[in-house]
């Protein structure tokens, strides 16, 4: 027994297949269809659609053999895919390559085989449709194309596999971007969930590495949740793709080098996808799916790797988002919690009051669970002691810490800093501690149990003056969070120091100014009947200016600063609220810097006063720094462009209905196939009156009711009018969105198939023309001569009989043509029955020729054969080289002039292109003394429907599919057809054929 060898191209075989991800798929009806249609078609016990793979060959589709894959060592399919054709084994047992196989030797016996092979990409044969037999035998030239016909069918089924899947992923891409919810974590844990379902595997999750952990924030599993959970990085698959800052692929962990590494995880580990998650080059973690099976095959598809990446850029940028949304939020909570501690120390009379609150919400904006804060005092003796304002514990008290239950100490002295408390102090630093394991002393009394802590020293005019601690945050504290803190430092120590400059009667107006500056917002007061302005330092500094650089300053230094584009914006707000139709005045509006750049400023005020005769008089507000938070609002609308012109490539609009509003969101492709404006708004009821009355009406409405009650998704091909009042097909997609059991939005696609659908029309309206107006008449008239001809009037005059028996051929000729017409379908699928045999070439020339007499008679066009090969043998179908011939003599009869000649030659000729070396090939050629063809029409002849556009050729008729007929014939029968070009003087038409040995 011999081996089969290994293609020289194994590798990118091998991965042309795995492409596919068509191996170890479950059986589907479209390729048994085939097999079956094999099996009953050549008689044989076995058919089979055979995939090769590196060491076995296994079957999509089987019929007459019940195991599902067999070695490659022993399979006749490893021989076959070396072949670029048909490869036929008449009689195994003669063959020394496969007499001792034991696929010959026992089961299933094999003596015949012939196998197709399969390259649906053209290039690569990744496997077989073969038909086997416990009988020797030897397939004929016609049944060895028909196997070659269904083997083109089962790769057109394997593209259509691959198509589908390239469907499916665009579907869920699709299905992703158009997901829309304001709770990131909710829209990221949607987006698994679709991603699962279309990767096959059971659990998929974000993770985020902090320090030397790794939590997962969000996931989808419903079988086994563990979002939130902690584990130590180094012992977790995440690991692998943080390191190597790659996509992580483990199809089988269980042999994988990680095997024992994914063994410490939460959940079991059969295949696993990772991929590290960078938003804007920012390590943040890993994007996860896993599943308890390993994959077989043991490799992802190319196609599942490419939406891999491309889910995760839309979860890279998703999250970038998130964190902006965050960042914001937490720069929000932070201004909050600032000014409501200057209006807390304000208003209240007890400072106290005002710490104890600043620090619940310190607390609550680091996550942290324990905290106070204490000013810094220096006695006559210079001795150094802290005074507590308050201690908050959110965790719960112990019964040994009664001292704190009332949250609130006026006044602790602790000249003891040798502990916690007393850290920052002494060393004059940021104190980090996030491995605490012992509890520290304060004074007489325990601290709660804390395991890591901060500790802050507050500093004014360089000297401390007080400190803040903080504990027990999960994942601890880091020097980015010091940083985020530093606003709310300078707010403890402004009003820290607002609290000594009280108690010592110090000016308010410098008090008032210091808080105002601890916030970092410019301020500014305007006297609106005057124009008088008064600015404070950064107010100016937010243009980059100082103030001395601006005086003197009025309202004109405003005017001169802001964009003109905004400027009529801002004294239509201020007129709405001297009108008082606003309560405040507030404008977002640019600020020309001092070197030349735009920065965005959010502008508040207020009326203060007003004249005698109700006039507005003065006006104070504030300036803050918003070019970050417009620089953020910028990215997030670039990422929804770019979501935008990825459908817009796919030729793909969409839309959404939000049911609790019954308000419809076009996206602007979706608005140009309807032909609206842009921007254009609808209800839910106006969207479906686009849908033409009737039953494309009906039949959305009936879609859209079904979905909204049971989450049906539909997906149906109606009409539409648009606003233009045009007619189009589109095929509309629809999905919903349930939440608590109810329908809240549904969404989908939109595609023009205007132009599918009128090809197909055309196509219907011109075979049924064929069909009901040429081929009924054509066969009384044909059934008429054959009566005739047969005697059934009697006896007939000889010349007469002649011509009768001349018109009765051509009748029978010109059905086959309008039967061929009628099977163009079949022809252009390669689903037209030949029946290939051997005949003399020289008599078939003479029937062509006789057969055409008649069409010359009237003007006198004689037709000659020039053939010196009257014994030459070729393998044609008979009837189709004739109907072949019969176009060519016809049309160069049609085309020659009265008296002319129609000349028939026979020539043979070596083609160096075959695929055999010297291969003998004859020439026909058809020769008429016509115009010839013209130059501009010569690369359009053999088109389907093209005429040459002359007035001459359009009295002659014809529907211009003759040539195209006939070339898809010959081609069909091994041979061609084609015409010499540079001719001068009439045409001349050629087929080529090879020679029967």
């Amino acid at each position: 027994m011999k081996l089969p060898d290994m293609p020289l191209n194994e590798n990118t075989r091998i991965q042309a297949l795995i492409d596919l991800n068509i191996l170890d798929t479950i059986a589907e009806e479209r390729f048994d269809r085939l097999t079956r249609l094999a099996k009953q078609l050549f008689g044989v016990e076995i058919a089979l659609v055979s995939l090769i793979d590196s060491n076995r060959q296994w079957f999509k589709s089987k019929q007459g053999l019940s195991v599902c894959e067999t070695g490659r060592d022993i399979s006749f399919c490893g021989h076959a895919i070396l072949e670029q054709n048909i490869f036929h084994i008449p009689n195994a047992l003669e063959d020394p390559r496969f007499a001792d196989n034991p696929l010959v030797t026992d089961a299933p016996n094999i003596r015949f085989y012939a196998g197709a092979p399969l390259r649906p990409d053209g290039k690569n044969n990744i496997g077989t449709l073969c038909i086997i037999d416990s009988q020797p035998r030897t397939l004929s030239i016609a049944e060895l194309r028909s196997l070659r016909d269904l083997a083109d069918c089962v790769e057109q089924e394997i593209k259509q596999f691959q198509q589908n899947q390239q469907h499916n992923a665009l579907l869920a891409l699709t299905k992703i971007s158009s997901l829309n919810n304001t709770d990131y974590a909710d829209l990221l844990r949607q987006a698994l969930e679709i991603a699962c379902r279309f990767l096959n595997m059971s659990n998929g999750m974000i993770n985020r590495n902090r320090s030397n952990d790794c939590e997962v924030v969000v996931q989808w599993n419903p079988d086994f949740p563990c979002e939130g959970s902690v584990l130590s990085l180094d012992q977790t698959l995440c690991s692998i793709s943080m390191q190597t800052n790659e996509m992580t692929l483990l199809p089988q962990v269980e042999t994988s080098p990680y095997a024992e590494l994914a063994k410490n995880s939460l959940l079991v580990f059969g295949c696993y996808i990772g991929v590290p998650i960078n938003p804007h080059n920012t390590r943040f973690g890993t994007l996860a799916f896993s599943d308890v099976l390993a994959r077989k095959p043991a490799y992802f598809s190319q196609i599942e790797i490419e939406f891999i990446k491309l889910f995760s850029e839309w979860v890279n940028n998703t999250i970038y988002e998130w964190e902006l949304a965050s960042s914001l939020k937490l720069q929000q909570s932070l201004a909050q919690v600032i000014s409501n501690a200057q209006a807390k120390f304000i208003h209240s009379q007890e400072q106290s009051d005002g710490f104890k609150s600043l620090l619940h919400d310190i607390l609550e904006l680091t996550g942290s669970s324990y905290g106070f804060i204490g000013e810094v005092f220096q006695d006559q003796q210079t001795e150094t002691h802290l005074k507590i304002f308050t201690i908050n514990q959110t965790a719960k008290k112990r019964a040994s810490h009664s001292a704190y239950d009332d949250c609130r100490i006026q006044y602790l002295k602790l000249t003891e800093l040798d502990d916690l408390f007393g850290a920052a102090i002494r060393t004059k630093s940021v104190v980090i501690l996030n491995e605490l394991t012992d509890e520290r002393m304060l004074g007489t009394s325990i601290h709660p149990g804390i395991h890591n802590f901060l500790g802050l020293p507050i500093y004014y005019n360089e000297a401390i003056i007080a400190t803040i601690g903080i504990a027990n945050r999960p994942f601890g504290y880091k020097q980015d969070l010091v940083s985020f803190l530093q606003p709310i430092l300078l707010t403890i120590a402004q009003l820290i120091q607002a609290a000594r400059v009280r108690a010592s009667h110090l000016d308010s107006e410098r008090r008032l100014a210091d808080i105002i500056k601890g916030t970092n917002i410019g301020t500014w007061e305007w006297n609106v009947q005057t124009g008088a302005a008064t600015f404070n330092e950064r107010w100016a500094n937010i243009a980059g200016y100082t103030l001395e650089e601006l005086a003197p300053v009025s309202i004109e230094t405003w005017n001169k600063l802001i964009h003109p584009d905004d400027q009529k914006q801002s004294e239509f707000l201020l007129q709405q609220h001297f009108d008082g139709v606003l309560d405040y005045y507030e404008l977002a509006s640019r600020m020309r810097h001092k070197d030349g750049h735009w920065v965005w400023i959010l502008d508040r005020g207020c009326l203060v006063s007003r004249t005698e005769d109700g006039k507005p008089l003065l006006m104070s507000g504030s300036h803050a720094d918003i070019s970050k938070q417009k620089t953020a609002e910028a990215q997030l609308a670039h990422t929804v462009e770019l979501l935008e012109q990825s459908n817009n490539a796919a030729r793909i609009g969409t839309w959404e209905v939000d049911l609790n509003k019954s308000y419809a969101k076009w996206s602007r492709l979706t608005e140009q196939i309807h032909q609206v404006p842009a921007g254009y708004s609808c209800t839910q009821e106006q969207a479906v009156l686009f849908y033409k009355e009737g039953i494309d009406r009906d039949t959305i409405q009936e879609k859209i009711q079904r979905a909204m009650t049971t989450g049906e998704s539909f997906d149906s091909e109606l009409r539409i009018i648009t606003m233009q009042g045009h007619e189009r097909w589109v095929r509309v997609l629809g999905l919903t969105h349930f939440n608590e059991g109810r329908c809240e939005r549904l969404y989908g696609t939109i595609q023009d198939i205007s132009e599918r659908k009128r090809i197909e029309t055309m196509k219907s309206e011109f075979i049924s023309t064929v069909s009901h107006e040429l081929r009924t008449p054509l066969t009384s008239i044909s059934g008429a001569l054959g009566l005739i001809v047969g005697g059934v009037i009697g006896e007939l005059p000889e010349k007469i009989k002649a011509m009768l028996h001349i018109a009765h051929k051509n009748s029978q000729r010109l059905s086959y043509l309008i039967n061929d017409l009628l099977d163009m379908e079949k022809l252009s699928a390669g689903k037209m029955q030949f029946h290939m045999q051997r005949v003399e070439l020289g008599n078939t020339l003479r029937i062509a020729s006789e057969s055409n007499l008649a069409a010359g008679i009237e003007r006198m066009i004689s037709i000659t054969t020039d053939n010196p090969y009257q014994e030459l043998m070729v393998t044609i179908d008979q009837n189709r080289f004739l109907q072949v011939m019969s176009n060519l003599i016809s049309n160069a009869i049609k085309y020659s002039p009265n008296h002319g000649n129609v000349s028939i030659k026979v020539q043979l000729i070596d083609n160096q292109q075959n695929a055999k070396p010297h291969a003998q090939q004859v020439r026909v050629s058809v020769i008429d003394q016509g115009p010839g063809v013209p130059p501009e029409f010569q690369d359009s002849l053999f088109q389907k429907f093209v005429q040459a556009d002359s007035s001459d050729t359009r009295k002659l008729g014809g529907t211009g599919l003759g040539l195209a007929i006939s070339r898809e014939l010959m081609e069909a029968m091994n041979g061609s057809l084609d015409f010499e070009r540079d001719r001068r003087g009439g045409a001349n038409f050629f087929l080529e054929l090879p020679v029967s040995a």
